[in-house]
């Protein structure tokens, strides 16, 4: 008996392959290399929420919106005019859908003289995944209390910021912060109110910076500012907008009451040669000084 090609297979719709093709779930096609379509199995009469029927012998833009079917033709092409396998993600946007995204293996297959004859396609979903993964990169750069970059997005970021202004012989200034008598507070009212307190200053810290400056909540309740192409002079005036802006902070209590709070500030300027470590450590000491003088107020 004479070879049968796949080709063959697909123009015949032959009764064993379709079975197999049609029982898996996620959506098959394939085409013919001019782009119309051959068959498909029925996840993808779902997906493409057509029947099968009225698939066959049309082109993807007879099918999908014209976003998504330039998308879908681009590729085809590519794949017809350089054979082989494609495996590539997207996200299509649909009228009417969420935007999907979703992952493509694609192969060209061949006719009795080793011409491309067509392309035989899966689409899996991978949505989920997707989302999945945004979501582990959010908790591993942001706070989960606050909102903000968190102690290693900060770490991360201040590395960037001293190689870039050792680069280009640029300012670079760090400003630490840290509220006062923040234990006695969350003792005396509960975490809650804690939580609450930190959550209303990154807040306030966040609508009081500029543009370029990038805010993390560095531990307990210590903040990490760091003011890229900015000297200590300035950066003493943006500390003290700061520090005034937190005592305007006013988180209820119980009983009609409201708590106020005050932070200390430790500025340090990157000297011509330091690094991160060094920067860090200078602002820890301009910190430990303003708590020592009396808390509420800005040290360099």
């Amino acid at each position: 008996m004479d070879q049968i090609t796949l080709q063959q297979l697909l123009r015949g719709n032959h009764k064993a392959l379709l079975l197999v093709i049609n029982a898996l779930p996620f959506p098959i096609y394939y085409k013919d290399k001019n782009g119309l379509y051959l068959g498909c199995n029925k996840a993808y009469e779902e997906y493409a929420s057509v029947k099968r029927e009225e698939i066959i012998g049309k082109n993807v833009f007879s099918i999908f919106e014209d976003e998504a079917a330039s998308i879908f033709d681009q590729s085809d092409r590519e794949l017809i005019n350089n054979p082989g396998e494609q495996i590539y993600e997207t996200h299509v946007s649909r009228s009417g859908q969420e935007t999907q995204y979703v992952k493509f293996h694609k192969a060209t297959f061949f006719d009795e003289n080793n011409q491309v004859a067509g392309i035989l396609g899966a689409i899996i979903d991978i949505t989920e995944q997707k989302q999945l993964e945004a979501k582990l990169k959010h908790f591993a750069s942001y706070d989960d209390l606050t909102g903000i970059y968190n102690r290693r997005e900060g770490n991360r970021q201040l590395k960037k910021r001293v190689q870039h202004a050792h680069r280009k012989n640029s300012a670079l200034t760090v400003m630490l912060i840290d509220l006062d008598n923040f234990k006695s507070i969350n003792d005396t009212f509960g975490h809650e109110t804690g939580d609450n307190i930190l959550i209303a200053t990154a807040a306030c810290l966040a609508d009081n910076s500029r543009a370029n400056d990038i805010l993390c909540r560095y531990g307990g309740e210590e903040f990490l500012i760091i003011l890229p192409e900015t000297d200590t002079q300035a950066a003493l005036t943006i500390a003290e907008r700061h520090r005034k802006a937190l005592t305007k902070i006013s988180v209820p209590l119980a009983g009609a009451k409201n708590l106020h709070i005050t932070a200390s500030f430790g500025i340090s300027e990157m000297g011509s040669d330091e690094s991160e470590r060094a920067l860090m450590k200078h602002a820890d000491i301009a910190l430990y000084k303003a708590k020592h003088q009396g808390k509420n107020r800005v040290c360099s």
